[in-house]
C-alpha cells in the first residue's frame, strides 16, 4: 500500500486540466485536490477525512454507513437517506466491486473519500446518469457492523417505512396526474374516456371487428410525448410498427388497461398517469428521456391484430 503522493508528479502535466473541471481521471483528480489519498492495489483510492478505531469491515460483515455518490465533476447521482443509513452484506455483490473492496480499508467510526475506477462500477455501460467509463467518488461515513439479527431488525423498519413512504408518494401523485390531465384534455378540448385504474383515452377512430382482448397478438403504430408536448419516441419516425401480445406484461399498464377498449383499426389518444407508467423511475436510454413522475400521452393506432 503506497501513499499518492509519490505518483502526483507522474501526473502534474494532467494538471492544467484538472484545474479547470476537476478533472475526469482519479489521478489529476487526487493531484488536483491535493488528497493525501492511498492506493488498495485494485486501482480504488481512499483519503481518510478522519479515520475510525472500530474493527475493519470483512467479507460477510453488515456494514451500516452513510454515503454521497458524485462522479468526479463534482455531481451527486445517488445518497444515502437523511433518515436511514444503507446497510450492506461485504462481498456479496450486492453493491458495486469497488464498494465491496475498498469499505475493507475504512475501519468503523471512519470518515473518507473512496475513489472508485469505472471498471470497479458501472464499467462500459454506464447506469441511468452516469455515463459510460465514468470513475466515481463516494464520500462515506462507517457507521457500525451489524450482527445477523441486528441487520434483520433494521431491515423490516427501513423496509416498512419506505413502502409506507412510497404508498403515500404514488397515491398523492396520482391525484395530481389526474389533475394535470383533466387540464390537458380541456386544453386539447378533447371528450375523455377513463378506465377503473384512472389511464383517460380518446377514440377518433372507431376501427372494425371485436375489441382487443388479452391474447391478441396487436400491431401498432404509436407516437409517446410528455405533457409539454416534448416527444419522446414514435414508431412512425422508425416507420416500423410495434408488435406485442396484450395481457403478458410487455408493454406499460397503461397499455394494458387502454387498449382492451380498441378495435383493428382504431385511432385514439391515451393519457397515462405516472403510476400505470414508469412510477418514479426516470427514462434515460436510446434517446428516450422520460423524467420520473411523468404522465405519458399516446397517440395510438391499432394497424393489426391476430
Amino acid at each position: 500500500m503506497k501513499l499518492f503522493k509519490i505518483l502526483c508528479f507522474l501526473f502534474f502535466p494532467l494538471l492544467s486540466f484538472a484545474t479547470s473541471i476537476d478533472s475526469l481521471d482519479i489521478p489529476s483528480y487526487i493531484a488536483h485536490h491535493q488528497l493525501d489519498a492511498e492506493d488498495d492495489g485494485n486501482g480504488i483510492f481512499y483519503a481518510f477525512e478522519k479515520k475510525g478505531t472500530g474493527a475493519l469491515p470483512k467479507p460477510g460483515d453488515y456494514v451500516k454507513m452513510k454515503y454521497v455518490g458524485k462522479m468526479l465533476d463534482g455531481t451527486v447521482f445517488d445518497q444515502s437517506p437523511s433518515g436511514d443509513p444503507f446497510v450492506f452484506r461485504v462481498g456479496y455483490r450486492i453493491v458495486i466491486q469497488g464498494w465491496d473492496k475498498g469499505i475493507q480499508k475504512l475501519p468503523v467510526g471512519s470518515k473518507a473519500t473512496l475513489l472508485v475506477p469505472a471498471k470497479l462500477a458501472y464499467g462500459s455501460s454506464g447506469l441511468g446518469e452516469i455515463p459510460p467509463n465514468t470513475p466515481l467518488l463516494f464520500d462515506l461515513e462507517v457507521l457500525d457492523i451489524l450482527s445477523p439479527e441486528a441487520y434483520d431488525q433494521y431491515m423490516m423498519r427501513v423496509e416498512k417505512k419506505e413502502r409506507e413512504a412510497y404508498e403515500k408518494h404514488v397515491a398523492e401523485q396520482f391525484k395530481k396526474d389526474k389533475r394535470l390531465i383533466n387540464d390537458y384534455a380541456l386544453d386539447q378540448k378533447m371528450r375523455v374516456q377513463r378506465t377503473s385504474k384512472g389511464v383517460s383515452y380518446v377514440i377518433n377512430k372507431k376501427g372494425k371487428g371485436d375489441l382487443l382482448k388479452r391474447g391478441d397478438k396487436v400491431t401498432v403504430h404509436y407516437e409517446g410525448s410528455l405533457l409539454d408536448g416534448t416527444k419522446f419516441d414514435s414508431s412512425y419516425d422508425r416507420k416500423e410498427p410495434f408488435t406485442f401480445i396484450l395481457g403478458h406484461r410487455k408493454v406499460i399498464d397503461g397499455w394494458e388497461d387502454a387498449l382492451v377498449n380498441f378495435k383493428k383499426g382504431s385511432k385514439g389518444v391515451l393519457m397515462i398517469p405516472s403510476k400505470m407508467a414508469y412510477g418514479r423511475l426516470a427514462i434515460r436510454e436510446k434517446g428516450i428521456n422520460i423524467p420520473g413522475d411523468s404522465v405519458l400521452i399516446f397517440k395510438i393506432e391499432v394497424v393489426k391484430v391476430e
